[in-house]
């Protein structure tokens, strides 16, 4: 057909076609200023940037958190004497309180308006370190595990603002609590080997009881996938602490004073055993 070209390239490279074929229109490089979808993209930049905001707010609350927790941990494990835990408890309860209105109670303030479950993993590790403290100081008061919900009540605010009173909840994942229980079999493996050189035979049985019976319910809940993993780890410290048994049996039958420490007795130190994988604790 006159005047018609043929579509495609000649030698050279050069490219040929119908010249009465219309040139291509310019794409328009931005939106209008009034366009729909630039005002969904501008919320949506507004979203963003407020959750990633949030998220590392509560990351630094919950590195609070855990730095305090695991000063606890140490003033809990810190007397050499039974005369001294009566001071580290009262201590550590102080220290708790503030932990639970300070850091805490801000994670909740912070969350209030938003999804928890939408920033947990910012949070999560600061929660486990505090249900670790919480629970072995109350071991350590008490003789008793504090229970899910007695930790989640603790967490539970009542804020007053223009004469209105709210409830504010610092919410506490059933799983962190699970997590920071099996951490606590680590800190009462220790306080188990401690308590031979302290001459305090009844708590070397208790927690060597307490962790055994921990272990074995752990054991029906390894269909958790971050449980599973710490099973390894509450099974070398069930091992540890009834090595410290041993080592308490094997020192009264042979006579060693009351007061001698493991290698006084010539007996293996259950700490000496090669640590698994995990989270043992704070040492």
């Amino acid at each position: 057909m006159a005047g018609r070209m043929r579509r495609g390239r000649g030698r050279g490279g050069t490219r040929w076609d119908s010249p009465h074929e219309p040139e291509p229109e310019d794409t328009p490089t931005s939106l209008a200023g009034d366009s729909v979808a630039l005002a969904v993209f501008k919320a949506a930049t507004v979203q963003l940037n407020e959750r990633q905001d949030r998220h590392e707010k509560l990351v630094k609350m919950s590195r609070d958190v855990t730095i305090e927790s695991k000063r606890i941990i140490f003033l809990l494990h810190s007397p050499v004497k039974k005369e001294g835990y009566e001071k580290a408890i009262e201590d550590a309860k102080i220290r708790l309180d503030k932990l639970v209105q300070g850091p805490l109670k801000s994670i909740g303030l912070e969350l209030e308006q938003s999804p928890a479950y939408l920033h947990h993993r910012a949070v999560t590790a600061g929660l486990q370190e505090y249900i670790e403290a919480r629970t072995l100081y109350s071991i350590t008061s008490t003789g008793t595990i504090l229970s899910y919900a007695e930790a989640q009540k603790e967490l539970e605010y009542v804020v007053t603002e223009k004469e209105e009173s709210r409830t504010v909840v610092t919410l506490l994942p059933h799983t962190d609590y699970m997590l920071g229980v099996a951490d606590l079999t680590g800190e009462l493996m220790r306080r188990a080997i401690n308590s031979i050189a302290d001459n305090n035979p009844d708590y070397v049985h208790q927690a060597s009881s307490i962790v055994r019976d921990l272990y074995t319910g752990f054991l029906g809940l390894s269909h958790c996938r971050l449980l599973s993993r710490k099973l390894p780890t509450t099974r070398s410290n069930v091992s540890k602490a009834e090595m410290a048994v041993y080592g308490l049996k094997l020192r009264d039958e042979f006579g060693h004073p009351p007061g001698a420490t493991l290698a006084e007795a010539n007996i293996e130190h259950p700490g000496m055993l090669e640590d698994a994988e995990g989270d043992d604790g704070f040492y």
